[in-house]
């Protein structure tokens, strides 16, 4: 391919015939389109471009074979106002072709998002683009060759407009070194939320401390963070969680796959769980968590108030009954009123009956309930199922306490005398007198009866109180005494 520069298209941007430079109607139109900044949306995404190399004559795709000039694609992307994402899921194998198409496509300023999979990149080349193009939020590279790693890092370290909001790099087997400049370059991104790193095997101790550099870096807004499949040990992951607990709004935490860790690399998510991070979903798919390992995050998770979701493999998670029972201890724990009070009342979900809404890149969104499964906590036993579901109610302590001690001792509030009645009474209105929407025997009816029996309890503690101090008021005042609010703020 004879090298042309860009003066070389302009002159003949307007009069080339597309059909001599395309293989295909549809990709003619496609550059049509480009050319004249008319590039359609779809349904999935606003003005995305999709480069193939397999038959896919379907809106915005160009699946590119022989006859289809690169240099041509490349300057028709570059001059386009209009597009927004691009996802290239090939390359050409001729370096001068490649070079071409980067030269076009690092003239374009539109570009928010850019997507690779299975193909080879070299910074070196697209680094020109990465450095200039001020709207690019969105960079995502699946199980992509890199050359010269070291340009990329170079390339977002140079990056005046620091807009970056999402990086995914899956499946790439970066080395240690290359993914501490990347990770150095990363903390330089206060807008950075979502971030990526997966499938990477070769990431060891000193990939942890990497990774842990850019977790707790205290400029960045990280809302997700991935790091499934990359085999890292408990060593590893107790390093990652003394970073993670500096990650005030983290919200989704994915530790997938790592099947290296054991109960003692979970026992060490009790920091994260006790800290001020504010994580509510946390994954721990394909992972063989044994009974040992739910101890670990049951102890971790009492006293928790913000995870919601816990996902993980029941089928493949080596859970007997010993472990779903230190779950249901740590929804409902019914050997007393006050250990009922304390157990979790934030986690709601369990399991795997979750399902992902792919993105244009393929990657994860977050996940959203249904019955995908054919149930709604499938391999869940019904005994920990009815404790998430009470945990979707506003009232989940009251209704666990209303369930599982019917018989609530009013003794121990004796001291506090006639005090204590508007409060015991209090406790129950607003509640009692709604249905629990997840609950078949929480009736209003029953809830009614227990607030009865328990004020019937607690006046008949105290029967010859009750009446001396109705007559005793009547005998000084002449009139019933007023209801007094201040008395019982103290209690």
């Amino acid at each position: 391919m004879e090298r042309r520069d860009n003066n070389y298209y302009d002159v003949r941007a307007q009069d080339v015939k597309l059909e001599d430079i395309t293989s295909s109607a549809h990709n003619a139109k496609i550059l049509r389109m480009l050319r004249d900044d008319d590039l359609a949306s779809t349904e999935e995404e606003e003005g995305a471009l999709y480069i193939v190399d397999y038959t896919f004559d379907h809106g915005n795709t160009i699946f590119v074979k022989e006859g289809d000039d690169w240099g041509w694609l490349g300057y028709f992307v570059g001059r386009n106002k209009q597009i927004r994402g691009l996802h290239l899921y090939c390359l050409p194998e001729e370096e001068d072709e490649v070079d071409a198409f980067m030269e076009g496509l690092c003239r374009n300023h539109s570009i928010e998002r850019i997507g690779a999979r299975h193909c080879e990149i070299d910074f070196s080349s697209l680094s020109p683009f990465i450095v200039n193009n001020g709207n690019l939020k969105d960079l995502r590279l699946f199980h992509v060759d890199i050359f010269c790693a070291h340009s990329l890092a170079m390339a977002l370290s140079q990056r005046q407009h620091k807009s970056l909001t999402k990086f995914c790099f899956s499946g790439n087997n970066l080395s240690n070194d290359a993914l501490e400049e990347i990770s150095a370059a990363l903390t330089g991104y206060p807008y950075l939320e979502t971030f990526n790193v997966s499938e990477n095997v070769l990431v060891g101790a000193n990939g942890c401390e990497s990774l842990g550099a850019i977790i707790r870096s205290s400029a960045l807004r990280l809302e997700q963070v991935s790091l499934c499949g990359n085999d890292f040990d408990d060593n590893g992951l107790q390093t990652l969680t003394a970073a993670l607990t500096n990650a005030a709004t983290l919200q989704r935490l994915s530790l997938s796959s790592n099947r290296s860790i054991t109960a003692s690399g979970l026992r060490a998510l009790s920091q994260l769980f006790s800290s001020a991070c504010p994580v509510e979903t946390l994954l721990l798919e394909d992972m063989n968590i044994g009974d040992e390992g739910v101890e670990a995050l049951a102890d971790g998770l009492m006293g928790n108030t913000t995870l919601k979701h816990l996902v993980l493999t029941p089928d493949s998670a080596g859970i007997t009954g010993t472990g779903w029972a230190a779950f249901s201890r740590l929804l409902c724990d019914t050997s007393s009123i006050n250990n009922t009070y304390s157990s979790n009342h934030t986690l709601e979900h369990i399991g795997d009956d979750y399902h992902y809404v792919s993105d244009p890149f393929g990657g994860p969104k977050l996940f959203r309930s249904g019955n995908y499964s054919g149930g709604y906590f499938p391999g869940i036993p019904p005994a920990v199922v009815q404790y998430l579901k009470i945990n979707k109610e506003n009232y989940a302590a009251k209704i666990k306490i209303g369930r599982c001690h019917p018989d609530i001792p009013v003794e121990v509030f004796f001291g506090y005398k006639l005090k204590f009645l508007p409060l015991l009474v209090s406790w129950f209105v607003g509640f009692g007198t709604r249905k629990c929407s997840n609950c078949q025997n929480a009736t209003t009816r029953e809830f009614q009866r227990r607030e009865l029996s328990t004020v019937y309890k607690f006046i008949r503690g105290m029967p010859m109180l009750a009446v001396d101090g109705q007559m005793g008021l009547k005998s000084r005042c002449g009139r019933k005494r007023k209801f007094n609010v201040g008395e019982y703020a103290e209690i």
